[in-house]
């Protein structure tokens, strides 16, 4: 399956979404307090693909969870709690695999699809 993915299984011509990657920074926000900006760092493209939607009930109310899976060709600038941008929306980094740690392919594991 897709969780055993192998350098093989990946070839360049999949990588056909357009994905941005967004870093937060952290500035005073005059009153005390703390306001996160998210700035663009990176842009390439990925092979995406939504893996399931699970609805949870906490604090009793509904949310919906998308997990989303991106590849992309191998980069040492992304870290998780980065987020990616896919068609508009934003995605939180959950986990980065360096796809049989050959630096070739990362596979990203993404949480989230909160319109920007």
């Amino acid at each position: 399956g897709l969780a055993e993915m192998k350098c093989c299984d990946i070839s360049a011509g999949m990588l056909r979404t357009p994905i941005q990657f967004q870093r937060a920074s952290k500035s005073s926000d005059g009153a005390g307090g703390q306001t996160v900006e998210w700035e663009t760092f990176a842009g390439t493209r990925c092979h995406f693909k939504a893996m399931s939607g699970m609805e949870r009930v906490h604090s009793e109310r509904l949310e919906a969870t998308t997990r989303n899976r991106a590849v992309i060709r191998y980069r040492d600038d992304l870290s998780e709690g980065d987020r990616a941008i896919v068609r508009d929306r934003a995605y939180q980094i959950r986990f980065i695999d360096n796809i049989e740690m050959r630096d070739k392919w990362l596979r990203l594991d993404l949480d989230g699809g909160v319109a920007t």
